[in-house]
């Protein structure tokens, strides 16, 4: 499937250490029924570039029609060309 934006919402910020302007990363969520592969597809998150920045954290509910499973992921890029996300170890 395709990214859908009904699905995606920002909750919160967390304020940066260097206190630059723009420095805050956001916390967002994210439920889908597309599967992992799926999401960490090139482009997946490309059309709310605008929304995420590097360093921003998304908690995912992933594969609702099978088992759903939950992924935490951060932001590595967001920029016009393209956003990438990397998964991340949550314990």
């Amino acid at each position: 499937m395709a990214f859908d934006v009904k699905g995606f919402r920002t909750h919160d910020f967390m304020f940066n250490p260097s206190g630059a302007a723009g420095a805050n990363l956001s916390k967002h969520s994210y439920v889908s029924n597309d599967d992992v592969a799926a999401i960490e597809t090139a482009g997946y998150f490309d059309t709310i570039y605008g929304r995420l920045k590097k360093g921003d954290h998304i908690d995912m509910v992933l594969d609702l029609d099978a088992t759903p499973i939950r992924r935490a992921y951060i932001v590595t890029a967001s920029a016009s060309t393209g956003v990438t996300i990397a998964a991340q170890n949550v314990l």
